[in-house]
């Protein structure tokens, strides 16, 4: 059965605050995926900003290459600067590869509020 992604958005802050609920097994599951984040973001006229908390998030390591590729897609085409809170190690260590193999880089924070924190200092360093 396919996960789903809770997209909640905090005006006052402009960051869109994601939530997957999946476990990443197969090519469908990444396709699916790819899918829930493209019908949110075929809305938008410009990359924004995202944290994504991964409490319930997680890829099989058979799948890790493959879902690194959408994953970078999304982060190249979309996102401008991303956050992820509470990914497990395994998860973690599959973004930075992806990251690095795919030039889509994304940073980590403990938390949604250290996130906010984090996108808001980058916004002021363009903004110099």
């Amino acid at each position: 059965m396919a996960g789903s992604i809770k997209f909640d958005y905090d005006k006052k802050n402009d960051i869109t605050i994601a939530t997957p609920h999946w476990h990443i097994v197969d090519e469908n599951d990444c396709e699916v995926w790819y899918k829930q984040w493209i019908d949110y973001l075929k809305f938008s006229s410009r990359k924004m900003d995202f944290i994504m908390v991964l409490d319930d998030f997680k890829v099989d390591s058979a799948i890790a290459s493959v879902w690194g590729e959408y994953r970078a897609k999304i982060n190249k085409e979309y996102i401008r600067h991303g956050y992820r809170v509470n990914p497990e190690l395994s998860v973690s260590i599959y973004i930075k590869t992806s990251g690095i193999r795919y030039n889509a880089a994304s940073s980590e924070a403990a938390s949604i509020e250290d996130a906010i924190e984090a996108i808001n200092a980058a916004r002021a360093a363009e903004n110099k």
